[in-house]
């Protein structure tokens, strides 16, 4: 490799200076520039005059005229570039940011741009990524600002301590108060404390007094007026916005909708308030296909149909492969599917009824159309796929070839309903086409995207226990599919182990105990040799397998009329098999005691010691119970199995409460006091319960809800973790195996 002297580098940056001089001079094929230095930093200010009075609708027609004058200026493309995001177009935001890093790939405004570009796209992660790295280079308001509203969808925590670690300089940009507001008010949701809406209300009334010119701290106090119904006071603040910001449709929009919406108004007043609105929005502003799309969406609001479709034809002739236009495809396609959800409530949701099979006919016909069209972006083929699969799934009979088209679809494009794309629909192929294999290829390629949703989603989970619970049932609906792909092709071997792998994984999978339970029944079928030994193995096999899923979990299951086709196979006829099903019940019970006995842990521990307080302030210590048979419940009121299975409990305890021989006890680490109280008030419940102190921790609880069975020698004999099928049942019948131990000694 060669080297240059640091002479020769000093000539070539004395070089490039020259070159950027000229440039400037001449900014596209050697003309001259027809703007002076004064009238370029105008045209910047006159953007982000935009900017701060949401006129987006002429802040795009002013850049389009500046950015054809001035190509070369990479924060005149920028300001442009945020006219455009506000209207929702992602591809012009890309290419704004092509051009600029272009010039320069380490721009900083081009990096700015690119970041906003991934924030349309919804790909947050990227946006955080590529501004972090134009704030680095150049702190700018405008950097900070996208950088803290993208690094919040990623990772809220660390969005607040960004803006907290900005200097007092930083913190009086308008750009970081409207961000201190914006993460006050998720903070209320995100730390479950309603208190932070104070906080946000309080900084909103911050940036209006610091910055009156600005439109959005009026709009915003003018929207918490509203869900307050203080209409005094969105009347007042919106005044106020419509003096700084006549021309936008953004603040417009959200006049119409109050006129619209409130009681201000006497229902015969509302219209013309709204038309009289709209004609003063028109003569402030020009006339763009943004500002006949907020219209058209309030005529809609306003269930004037016909003048919508109006404005509607008018967006789609003046740009027909345009963003807008594709907004008005889009919903010209979902008002086929909301009519679909009309009719079946009206005349049943089954395609015995004519009108609902017409109507699935319509979304078809819909879905089709939609994307004949020349759409803007792809972003919602996903959702018409969805779409168009739900429709063709219920029709009877099922069309083949289009179903297996349309989950081809939802594969390529979906990817909001992993479970759907990458379960329900392979699964549907696999039942009605004769391309199960490819259904297959489907959840494996699809599995990534599965963990990859529950990765993001784990936040909501409460505890490691039931993230684990979820990633177990998840993989073992990726074997299901996969197990009940090679049998329906014919694989009957590669299918059994395939599905008895995902039995392993979850048990209480009943889709993969139908499915299993049909596979054994086809071994049975395929015993050639007369083997009735084997056959009745089969079968017997089939018969659990559809009897355990009955017990697998709540609510409606597959197995039940698969058993009762099992019963007619085996019996010749479906006599006495009332009598039959009659007995499963006892029989699951059965089982269900003879797993809980058999999870007894002989190899038993004692639990660590503790002295905890009652919701009243009376301590508790676990030596009082030293004689006794204790159940201690761990749990919380943040905890939604918990939440769902406490009505047993609270049977369970009234069970026990009288008992001498038995103490129950709840051990809660909810926050604070009063939350628990409240739950209980509110649900009627009066079990004891214990505060936690940081007892679950030190004993080593990691999953809600644990439940410990302690015997009188203070050894836990039987642990239960997650929620229990029927409660009240199976936790009584560890209470009176630990009884008979100690009355058999």
């Amino acid at each position: 490799m060669k080297k240059r002297s640091r002479r020769s580098r000093r000539r070539a940056g004395l070089l490039l200076v020259g070159v950027l001089l000229i440039c400037t001079a001449c900014e596209g094929g050697g003309q001259a520039a027809d703007y002076t230095p004064e009238e370029l930093a105008a045209a910047k200010t006159q953007l982000r005059d935009h900017r701060r009075l949401q006129t987006f609708e002429a802040g795009k027609l002013f850049g389009d005229g500046w950015v054809a004058r001035a190509p070369h200026d990479a924060e005149l493309r920028a300001l442009y570039a945020y006219q455009l995001v506000s209207w929702g177009l992602s591809k012009e935001v890309h290419e704004q940011a092509d051009a600029i890093l272009a010039d320069d790939p380490e721009n900083p405004w081009g990096l700015y741009t690119r970041a906003y570009a991934h924030l349309v796209d919804r790909e947050a992660e990227l946006a955080h990524e590529t501004v972090q790295e134009a704030w680095e280079a150049s702190p700018q308001p405008e950097f900070a600002f996208l950088y803290l509203r993208a690094l919040m969808r990623v990772d809220f925590e660390a969005a607040r301590e960004f803006l907290e670690s900005l200097d007092e300089e930083a913190r009086g940009w308008p750009e970081i108060l409207r961000m201190e507001a914006e993460i006050e008010d998720v903070a209320r949701y995100e730390l479950e404390d309603p208190t932070w809406a104070d906080s946000m209300r309080a900084t909103w009334a911050e940036y209006k007094e610091r910055f009156p010119d600005h439109v959005l701290g009026y709009t915003r106090l003018a929207n918490e007026a509203y869900n307050a119904r203080r209409m005094d006071d969105w009347t007042s603040l919106m005044e106020a916005a419509l003096e700084l910001a006549p021309g936008s449709a953004e603040v417009r929009g959200q006049h119409w909708r109050g006129l619209w919406m409130s009681e201000l108004l006497p229902r015969e007043e509302r219209r013309p308030a709204v038309e009289a609105s709209m004609a003063a929005y028109r003569e402030a502003s020009p006339e763009t296909v943004e500002g006949m799309y907020s219209m058209a969406s309030t005529y809609r609001e306003m269930d004037d149909e016909e003048r919508a479709a109006e404005l509607e034809a008018q967006i789609v002739e003046r740009d027909p492969a345009g963003y807008h236009a594709s907004g008005v495809y889009l919903a010209e396609m979902r008002a086929a599917s909301d009519k679909l959800y009309e009719t079946g409530e009206e005349h049943g949701h089954s395609a015995d009824s004519p009108e609902y099979r017409a109507q699935l006919e319509a979304v078809r016909d819909a879905v089709h159309d939609y994307l004949a069209k020349p759409l803007y972006n792809d972003t919602y083929k996903g959702g018409a796929y969805l779409n168009l699969f739900g429709a063709l799934r219920a029709m009877d009979p099922v069309p083949a070839e289009e179903l297996a088209e349309a989950i081809r679809g939802l594969a390529e494009h979906e990817r909001l309903n992993p479970h759907i794309t990458f379960g329900d629909a392979p699964l549907a192929m696999i039942d009605h086409t004769p391309y199960a294999l490819e259904a297959a290829d489907i959840v494996r390629a699809g599995a990534p995207h599965i963990f990859e949703d529950l990765k993001e989603m784990r936040r909501f989970y409460d505890t490691e226990g039931e993230f684990d619970q979820s990633l177990r049932y998840s993989l073992s609906s990726i074997y299901d599919v996969i197990g009940w792909a090679h049998f329906k092709a014919g694989q009957t071997e590669d299918g059994r182990h395939t599905l008895e792998r995902a039995l392993a994984i979850a048990e209480t999978n009943r889709d993969v105990r139908y499915h299993l339970g049909q596979v054994y029944e086809q071994l049975a079928a395929e015993e050639m040799d007369g083997n009735a030994e084997a056959v009745t193995m089969w079968l017997d096999q089939a018969e659990d397998s559809y009897i355990a899923g009955f017990g697998a979990s709540r609510g409606e299951n597959p197995n039940e009329t698969a058993l009762e086709a099992l019963y007619e196979r085996r019996n010749g006829s479906r006599e006495g098999i009332e009598e039959y099903l009659a007995t499963l019940a006892e029989r699951d019970r059965t089982r269900r005691h003879e797993r809980i006995l058999e999870s007894r842990m002989e190899d038993a521990e004692t639990f660590a010691a503790f002295e905890l307080a009652r919701l009243d302030g009376e301590m508790v210590n676990s030596a009082d119970f030293e004689g006794k048979i204790a159940v201690l419940h761990f749990w919380g009121t943040w905890c939604g199995p918990c939440v769902v299975e406490m009505p047993e409990y609270q049977e369970f305890d009234e069970r026990y409460r009288e008992d001498p021989e038995v103490r129950v006890l709840s051990i809660s680490n909810d926050d604070t006091n009063e939350i628990i109280e409240d739950f209980l008030a509110k649900n009627d419940f009066d079990f004891t319960v214990l505060v936690d102190d940081g007892y679950t921790e030190r004993a080593g609880v990691t999953a809600w809800p644990t439940t410990w069975f302690v015997d009188r020698n203070g050894y836990v004999r039987f642990e239960k973790t997650g929620t229990a099928l029927r409660l009240d049942e199976e936790f009584s019948w560890r209470v009176e195996a630990l009884r008979k131990d100690a009355d058999s000694h």
